[in-house]
Formats: structure tokens, sequence, C-alpha cells
């Protein structure tokens, strides 16, 4: 299941979003050119070097969230900021939108190495502020549509789901495994994390941002409390 973009018009030119794109793939770039693997070890978030350390290390909190494992990760990652970024940054104003974003990326990371407090692997990936993206839109924009690719056995198709049940599922999909020990090598609390930062911040903020949005649309599009679409 793949999100290909929503029917919610943000109303404007997402600047900041595009800028956290290009910032993420030229670092993935200069990732290669380096190495993934000398960079994630320098520049990736390693809980037990931060809490044997946490002021000599508390950059890691930062570097990490821009660096990305290979072009599976990174494609991914960025596809999901693409989708959901415009309508947080429009709800936030550009740098809010940007402090949250770190905000959100951090509170990823220390909830992973909370969990996780005596490893050395290094984690990176901007999964944990973009998590924080998507809680924050799963709050504020419940009732959107998401064009979504599905695969259904043999067949590949395109339907639309309300952000509620695609990103609920989301969520419930970063649970199943992160209950099992993080086997997989995802840092799925990290995930989880950012998810329920973003809700978490976004859900004070809900009707104030939906009275904004209901004045620069004042013949509807999505009204979110109504429950459906206006057009």
């Amino acid at each position: 299941m793949f999100p290909l973009s929503d029917e919610n018009p943000s109303g404007i030119r997402p600047v900041m979003t595009y800028s956290l794109i290009t910032i993420n793939v030229f670092c993935f770039f200069w990732q290669l050119m380096v190495g993934i693997e000398w960079s994630a070890y320098y520049f990736g978030f390693i809980p037990w070097l931060f809490f044997q350390d946490p002021i000599g290390n508390l950059y890691r909190l930062f570097t990490s969230m821009f660096l990305h494992g290979g072009f599976t990760h990174i494609f991914g990652n960025m596809l999901y900021l693409f989708v959901f970024g415009d309508n947080i940054e429009a709800a936030f104003g550009k740098f809010k939108y940007l402090l949250m974003y770190i905000l959100w990326g951090i509170a990823a990371a220390l909830l992973h190495g909370i969990i996780n407090f005596d490893s050395i692997i290094p984690t990176i990936g901007a999964s944990g502020a973009i998590s924080g993206v998507l809680g924050a839109y799963f709050v504020l924009f419940p009732n959107a549509n998401i064009r979504t690719l599905l695969f259904v056995f043999y067949r590949v198709i395109v339907t639309r789901v309300k952000s509620f049940y695609y990103l609920g599922f989301w969520f419930l999909y970063q649970l199943i495994p992160a209950s099992l020990g993080e086997i997989s090598g995802v840092a799925y609390w990290a995930h989880i994390g950012g998810f329920i930062a973003g809700a978490i911040i976004a859900l004070p903020l809900r009707a104030r941002i939906l009275r904004r949005r209901r004045e620069a649309y004042p013949y509807g599009w999505v009204y979110e409390e109504e429950g459906f679409p206006l057009n």
C-alpha cells in the first residue's frame, strides 16, 4: 500500500517541504560518495553512545534524520513527506513546521534510544520526523482522501482511502513488529514516537487550524468536522 497523492489542497507552495526533500536527497548523494556505512557510524544516532555522553553526541539527534540507508529507504520517506507534508506546512506555517519537523525527529530518536538504550547499532533516516508529520495529519485531516496504490493478489489497483484508516493502519503496522523487539532492523519505536509526538502537538491546534482553513476555503473543499468533502 503506497500513497500517491492526497485530495486535500494545501493552498500554498510548500517551499519548506520541498527544501527538506532536497536536503535529504543531497545528503544521500553525499553518503554515496563517502560511504553509507561510514556516515551512519559517524553521524547516525547510536543509543549506547548517546546515553554514555549525551552532550558529546547531541549532534547525532539532528544529523541522523537527514541520512538514509539506501535508495528504497530514501524514496519511501520522501514519497510520504511529499504527499503529507504540504498540508502540515500550511497548517503550522513554514518555520514552525520546520521546528516541529526537527522536534518530531528528535522525539522519535529518543524513544527509540530509551527502548534500545544499550544498542550500538546506528539509526538513520527521516522516518521519525516524517512520522510526526503523519501523526499531525491524522489529527488534523482524518477525512481527507488518500489516493493509494494497492496490491491485491496479482492485481494492482488505485483507490481512495480516508486518511484516518490509511494512517491508522500504518500506525498499527508499526506497533506489531515493535512489540516483537524490532527484529527486522527497522526502528519501529522511532516511527511510533514521531507519530505520537505529531498527534499530541496537533491536537490542541486542531480547532484553530480548521477555522483558518474554512476562511481560506469559504466554499468548502474538506471540512473535517463535517466528516465528508464538500466540492
